[in-house]
């Protein structure tokens, strides 16, 4: 079975969804907050991991080499 990036972000979404209203609804409700019996983990592959690093080094580069386009079209404009 192959787990995809896409999958892995909407479960990381829901599981966010869901830790936000439980944590609204302890505030709104006045008790104190859950303990934490254990830690949640997530494990992804090999793959899936590099191919997000891969993904989030990609996106930095090309942000980086459009602010030095900005740049440059900003100094040699008059």
């Amino acid at each position: 079975m192959v787990v995809t990036d896409y999958h892995v972000q909407s479960v990381l979404r829901t599981y966010t969804r869901q830790l936000q209203k439980s944590r609204l609804a302890t505030v709104l409700g006045g008790g104190d907050r859950p303990e934490r019996s254990a830690d949640d983990k997530v494990s992804i592959s090999e793959e899936a991991r590099r191919r997000l690093i891969r993904d989030r080094v990609t996106s930095q580069v090309l942000e980086k080499q459009r602010e030095e386009a900005n740049l440059d079209a900003s100094v040699s404009s008059p």
